[in-house]
């Protein structure tokens, strides 16, 4: 034990990566001449994630744990709306978000009551497909083919991509190596023992990978210029959009 302030300590700590990317796209937001409510509520989410998890894992108490458990859909639900809607009338706009507003509180008050994890997993997994499909239509329909726009977009959805699914592996094997890992981290004694907290791994990498979507969304819903991308975006989405992930080619033109 750290400090008897916080239950597990690394894994209350890492929760503030999603907040620092939150507060970076909502201060970002400022400086955008279109920037009105839907475009913050991503970020509200993603904040809503930080905050929710760190509750749990400074307490561990089961109401804490609730919140931690739901606090993925806060952002994953807002994130799909905006990708539903990106065409959409300002009515059908509103249409979508009490659909999906009504379902996400009927999972949220099935899952409080019931402590059942199926439905809750299968809304996730769902909705972070259905966003990632549109993201790579949207990519084929709002840039142009082959241009630097698109190649940076696209490196920064694969990497995006490829942490928050290394986040999810690093989560599976905690869980199923826990004791072992434990002992592991016990033998070694700090500060090293905080590279085998593979849960707070899971923070870091789902905290990257979420930020890099939503921010990759935004940009491209919104209709901002796609040259801006790279330098707008906190790291390591920049260094994403110029790396491998980008692929390879010297166009030069813009989209």
């Amino acid at each position: 034990m750290v400090t008897r302030y916080a239950a597990e300590f690394i894994n209350t700590l890492t929760n503030v990566v999603y907040i620092i990317y939150a507060i970076y796209g909502l201060y970002h937001l400022r400086h955008k001449p279109n920037a009105g409510f839907l475009r913050t509520v991503p970020y509200l989410g993603l904040m809503a994630v930080g905050i929710c998890s760190a509750l749990f894992h400074i307490s561990l108490k089961y109401h804490t744990q609730m919140l931690d458990d739901l606090s993925m859909m806060f952002t994953t639900t807002p994130v799909l709306h905006r990708v539903m809607t990106a065409n959409a009338s300002p009515r059908v706009t509103i249409i979508v978000g009490m659909v999906l507003g009504a379902t996400l509180l009927a999972l949220v008050i099935y899952h409080v009551k019931t402590d059942e994890l199926l439905l809750h997993s299968l809304f996730f997994v769902g909705s972070v497909t259905a966003i990632g499909i549109s993201t790579m239509r949207m990519i084929n329909a709002r840039t142009r083919a082959g241009s630097k726009a698109r190649r940076q977009i696209w490196g920064m959805v694969r990497f995006g991509a490829g942490i928050f699914n290394l986040g999810y592996w690093l989560w599976l094997v905690d869980g199923w190596m826990c004791s072992y890992l434990k002992s592991i981290r016990q033998t070694v004694g700090l500060p090293w023992a905080f590279l085998l907290e593979l849960h707070g791994w899971w923070h870091i990498c789902t905290g990257i990978g979420a930020y890099i979507f939503i921010a990759v969304i935004d940009h491209l819903v919104s209709g901002d210029d796609h040259r801006d991308i790279p330098g707008s975006l906190a790291w390591p989405a920049p260094w994403a959009a110029q790396s491998v992930f980008a692929g390879n080619g010297s166009d030069k033109k813009q989209a």
